[in-house]
């Protein structure tokens, strides 16, 4: 019986160890705050039936928002198979119609977006800004947290505040 102990904490310390430290070598799972979410949310100006796309989503909560409070069709993708999992039992909880995909976003069409949003690390959005050139129709907007998006003028940055980070954004095919 001990050693059966002593598996179950060994599974459930690799399973930390990966949760939490493997996935700095990607990007981490930093959740965002109520403050921030309702800040981005509000400041893209979603309208009913507009394609919502979060990369990177987390557990979905500006995904699930964004359908709930806006009238967006909404989706999101999430690498991380632990995050991804507590995103569906999120979704199943809030019974939405919203997507998350267990996928890496480099993959994913995102020529129908209306309003894509992330809270990424700033080599990831380097490395999304020709994806962004490429794929978003003309006017999609990109809403991102903390960090800015290289090669794209923001035409809006609101400055942060008290437990709100800073947010930046853009429009496809626009300058500033």
């Amino acid at each position: 019986m001990v050693d059966f102990f002593i598996f179950l904490g060994l599974v459930l310390l690799l399973a930390l160890f990966y949760f939490f430290v493997a996935g700095f070598f990607r990007s981490p799972f930093v959740p965002s705050n109520r403050k921030t979410i309702a800040k981005m949310l509000l400041v893209a100006k979603i309208r009913p039936g507009e394609k919502v796309v979060d990369l990177g989503c987390g557990d979905g909560r500006i995904v699930f928002r964004a359908e709930k409070f806006f009238g967006a069709v909404a989706e999101g993708y999430e690498i991380s198979v632990f995050v991804w999992l507590l995103a569906q039992a999120n979704r199943l909880l809030k019974g939405t119609k919203a997507k998350i995909y267990r996928r890496n976003f480099f993959t994913a069409d995102l020529s129908q977006a209306d309003v894509v949003f992330c809270y990424l690390l700033p080599e990831v959005m380097l490395k999304l800004s020709p994806k962004f050139k490429k794929e978003l129709k003309p006017g999609a907007r990109i809403i991102s947290a903390s960090f800015s998006l290289p090669g794209f003028e923001p035409q809006k940055i609101y400055p942060a505040e008290a437990r709100a980070a800073k947010i930046f954004i853009y429009e496809q095919g626009l300058k500033a």
